[in-house]
C-alpha cells in the first residue's frame, strides 16, 4: 500500500504555484494542447496575441480560436502527437480580422509532453510574435528593390547623356548611405551611439545639419544625436539645448512634426519665426548664429506611436531640399524609428530576463559563523536568455546546520527558469522536513516527475554543513552533478566522488551520499560543468586547469577563489562562454 506523504504533496502544490507564477510572467506565448488539439492551458501573453481571454481558449479547438487559418497549427499538434517529436521554428502567418491585407507573423515550437510511463499527455507550444521583424524584412526588400531600380536607371542615364552621370553618382551615394545606415543599425543595439553615427553620415549628403530628437515620456525633447561638419557648431548646439531645453507642449517645427506625424518642410526661415522661438536676446543671437536657411523635419513613426523627429537643415551651403532629399530623409527616418523601437524592445526583454535570473539566485549569501562563503555566476549566450545554472545557501530548522546547493537545469530560457525555481524552492521546503541530503533529492525527484508540463531534468549537488569550533562536518549527496573539490589548508587537493542519478529522470533514482570533514583552513568548491567543459579535443583539459588553478590558491579567501576560477573558465573559452558558469566556495575559517 502506497504511503501518503503529506509534506511531498504540500511541496508539490507550492512548487506548482510558483511554476504558475513564472508561467504567467513569461513574455513569450505558452500553450498546452490535449492530444486532440484542444487548448488546456494558455498563458496571458498568448491570450493577448490571439485577442481573447485566457478562459475563452480553454476546451476549444484551435480552429474555434483562430478560425480556418488555425488548421495548419492543428496539423502541427497532431504531427507532434503522432510522432512524439518536437517541431521547432515553425513560421505562421495569420490574417488580422477587420484589417484588409493585415497579417501577423509568429515563430512557434511544438513539443510532446509525456508522463513518467512514457505515455503522451499532450503537446506544449512556445510562441513568439515576429511581426515587426517580418515588416522590417519586407521594408528592407522594398528598399533593395528601389536601390536596384534606381541603379539601373542611373546606369541607363550614363549611356544616354554625360550630364546624367552627376545624377547617377548622387543616387549611388544615397544608396551607399542607406546601406551604411543599415549596416550600422544591424551591428548594434546601442541606439544612441548608432544614431550619432547615422547623423554624422547624413552630413553633408542630406544637409549641413542633422539632429535626431526623442520625445521622452515626461514631455521633454531630448536631442539624441547631432552632427555638423564643424565640431565647434555641434558643441554650440549642445550648449544651446542644455541652456534652453525644449518640451513637447511648446510650439516648434519639431513638436509640430511629432504631434501631427507629418513631414514638415520649411523652404525659408523668416526672421519672425526665430524671434518667436527665442526665449531671450542671447537665445535669439545664438539661433541667428546657426545660420539656418531651410529645414526639413521628419517624424520617427512606428506602428504604435511617434518616437521623435529627424531634423535636417541647410545653412552655409545655400542648398535647398529636393524631392529626392525628402524621400531619402523619410527612408532614413523610418529606419531610425524601427531601430530605436527594436532596441527598446530588446532592452526591455533583456531587463525581464535579468530580473527573472536574479530571482532564481540568492540576492546575497548568508553569514555563517566559522565559515567563509562566496559565489560567482555568469550566464552564457544572449542576454535575453535565462540560464539554467543555480546555487543557494540557507539555514535549516536545526540550529547551526546549513545547506549549500549547486545545480544545472537542462536547457535555457523560460522552461529552464521555471524548473530552476521549482528545484530551489522544493529543496528549501524539503530541508525543513528531512535531514538527509539524499532523501531531499528523492523529494525533488518526485516533484519533478509530478510536473507534467515539462520533460526537463536537473543535476544537483546537495551539501549539509555543520560548522563547529574546530572545523565542519559535511554530508554531500549527488544527483548526476560533478562532485566537489576540497583544497586542504596544506595545499593538497581532493576530488570527492559522489555518484547519483539525474534528478527528474527516472522514478527510482539512486543518490550517493558521502560524509566529509573540513578542518580549519580547508576549502570546498562546488561548480557547474561550464567551468570545466571547454569544448577542446582533450575532454579532461578543463578539469586539469581547474585543479592547477585551485592548487595555486592555497590559503586564499573564498572570495578570491571563486573570482579566480570564474576568470579561468572565461579566459579559456574561444570567445564568450557558451555555457553558464556557477561557482560556490565554502572555507572553514582558520
Amino acid at each position: 500500500m502506497t504511503r501518503f506523504d503529506a509534506s511531498s504533496l504540500v511541496s508539490a502544490e507550492a512548487a506548482n504555484a510558483l511554476l504558475d507564477a513564472v508561467y504567467d510572467a513569461i513574455p513569450l506565448g505558452l500553450a498546452f494542447f490535449s492530444p486532440e488539439g484542444r487548448f488546456e492551458r494558455v498563458n496571458q501573453a498568448l491570450a493577448d496575441m490571439n485577442g481573447m481571454a485566457v478562459e475563452a481558449h480553454l476546451g476549444r479547438s484551435i480552429e474555434e480560436v483562430l478560425g480556418e487559418e488555425g488548421s495548419r497549427i492543428t496539423g502541427y499538434v497532431h504531427q507532434v502527437a503522432e510522432t512524439r517529436r518536437a517541431l521547432v521554428d515553425q513560421q505562421i502567418a495569420i490574417g488580422v480580422p477587420g484589417e484588409p491585407g493585415g497579417v501577423r507573423y509568429w515563430e512557434a515550437g511544438y513539443f510532446p509532453v509525456l508522463d513518467p510511463a512514457g505515455e503522451l499527455v499532450g503537446v506544449g507550444a512556445v510562441v513568439r510574435e515576429v511581426t515587426e521583424r517580418h515588416r522590417a524584412e519586407d521594408e528592407r526588400a522594398r528598399l533593395l528593390k528601389e536601390a536596384v531600380t534606381a541603379r539601373a536607371h542611373a546606369e541607363a542615364a550614363l549611356l544616354r547623356a554625360e550630364g546624367a552621370q552627376r545624377v547617377a553618382e548622387l543616387e549611388r551615394s544615397r544608396m551607399e548611405f542607406l546601406a551604411e545606415v543599415g549596416r550600422r543599425m544591424a551591428d548594434s543595439m546601442d541606439y544612441p551611439t548608432t544614431l550619432q553615427g547615422v547623423a554624422e553620415s547624413a552630413v553633408p549628403i542630406l544637409g549641413d545639419w542633422c539632429v535626431i530628437t526623442i520625445a521622452e515620456p515626461d514631455g521633454r525633447l531630448e536631442p539624441l544625436a547631432a552632427a555638423h561638419s564643424d565640431p565647434a557648431k555641434v558643441e554650440l548646439l549642445r550648449d544651446l539645448t542644455e541652456r534652453y531645453p525644449s518640451r513637447l507642449d511648446e510650439p516648434s517645427a519639431v513638436t509640430q512634426a511629432i504631434l501631427t506625424g507629418e513631414v514638415l518642410l520649411l523652404g525659408e526661415i523668416p526672421a519672425e519665426m526665430l524671434e518667436e522661438a527665442a526665449r531671450d536676446e542671447e537665445h535669439l543671437r545664438v539661433l541667428h548664429g546657426l545660420g539656418l536657411q531651410s529645414v526639413l523635419v521628419v517624424p520617427l513613426r512606428t506602428p504604435e506611436r511617434t518616437l521623435g523627429a529627424l531634423s535636417l537643415a541647410f545653412a552655409e551651403s545655400g542648398r535647398r531640399f529636393t524631392d529626392a532629399d525628402v524621400s531619402l530623409a523619410v527612408s532614413l527616418a523610418a529606419r531610425s524609428a524601427l531601430h530605436i523601437r527594436n532596441a527598446q524592445l530588446y532592452t526591455e526583454r533583456s531587463h525581464i530576463a535579468r530580473t527573472l535570473q536574479a530571482g532564481l539566485l540568492p540576492s546575497r549569501l548568508p553569514e555563517i559563523p566559522g565559515l567563509e562563503v562566496a559565489a560567482r555566476y555568469q550566464a552564457a549566450g544572449d542576454q535575453n536568455d535565462v540560464g539554467g545554472d543555480f546555487y543557494d545557501v540557507f539555514p535549516t530548522r536545526e540550529d547551526g546546520v546549513w545547506v549549500a546547493l549547486i545545480g544545472d537545469v537542462s536547457g535555457k530560457g523560460p522552461e529552464a527558469a521555471a524548473l530552476t525555481s521549482l528545484t530551489r524552492h522544493t529543496l528549501r521546503t524539503a530541508s525543513l522536513q528531512h535531514q538527509s541530503p539524499a532523501e531531499n533529492l528523492h523529494v525533488l525527484n518526485r516533484a519533478l516527475l509530478a510536473d507534467t508540463t515539462t520533460t526537463r531534468f536537473s543535476t544537483v549537488l546537495y551539501a549539509r554543513l555543520c560548522p563547529g569550533a574546530s572545523g565542519a562536518r559535511v554530508t554531500v549527496a549527488g544527483g548526476g552533478h560533478p562532485g566537489p573539490l576540497i583544497l586542504r589548508a596544506g595545499g593538497e587537493l581532493e576530488r570527492v566522488d559522489v555518484r547519483g542519478t539525474l534528478v527528474g529522470g527516472v522514478a527510482d533514482p539512486e543518490f550517493g551520499e558521502r560524509d566529509l570533514r573540513l578542518e580549519p583552513g580547508d576549502l570546498m568548491l562546488l561548480y557547474t560543468d561550464g567551468v570545466t567543459e571547454l569544448r577542446t579535443r582533450d575532454p579532461l583539459y578543463g578539469d586539469r586547469r581547474l585543479a592547477e588553478t585551485l592548487r595555486g590558491l592555497t590559503g586564499a579567501s573564498a572570495e578570491q577563489v571563486v573570482e579566480e576560477v570564474r576568470s579561468m573558465a572565461v579566459g579559456l573559452q574561444d570567445g564568450p562562454p557558451r555555457d553558464d558558469i556557477a561557482v560556490l566556495a565554502i572555507k572553514v575559517s582558520p
